[in-house]
């Protein structure tokens, strides 16, 4: 669990309220354990920011990206500097790649959960056969 105060909270709690139209589509997909069985919550702060959708086993963060943020670049770079050191992944997708193309959205998703999943097998070293 990561610490924030009750501001972050408070803000956190507006967002939910103003969410946009492709925030409420991820969040249909998200909610509900929907993606694997993963427990994400939405508008989650997180230190001094709020993340957009926040799964906390897999410390992966989905940020879902309006226009906006094209003229942020440099405070989203400083964003996820922070969460990275957090060991806290953050994949982006933009609104209209939710809006446009869905399917390559979920995609992404599903690609950055597996990348976070931890290994369920122990690699061993080739059989000097060259067998299984």
């Amino acid at each position: 669990m990561h610490r924030h105060d009750s501001l972050g909270t408070q803000r956190a709690r507006n967002l939910r309220r103003k969410d946009t139209l492709p925030e409420r589509i991820v969040w249909r997909w998200l909610r509900d354990r929907r993606f694997g069985g993963w427990k994400f919550r939405r508008q989650d702060p997180i230190g001094p920011f709020i993340a957009d959708f926040y799964c906390d086993p897999l410390r992966l963060i989905v940020e879902i990206d309006g226009t906006g943020h094209q003229f942020t670049a440099e405070s989203d770079k400083m964003r996820t500097s922070y969460l990275r050191r957090l060991d806290i992944d953050v994949v982006r997708i933009t609104n209209t790649q939710v809006l446009r193309d869905p399917d390559s959205a979920g995609q992404i998703i599903i690609a950055a959960i597996v990348s976070r999943l931890p290994l369920t097998r122990r690699f061993a070293a080739p059989s000097p056969k060259g067998e299984g």
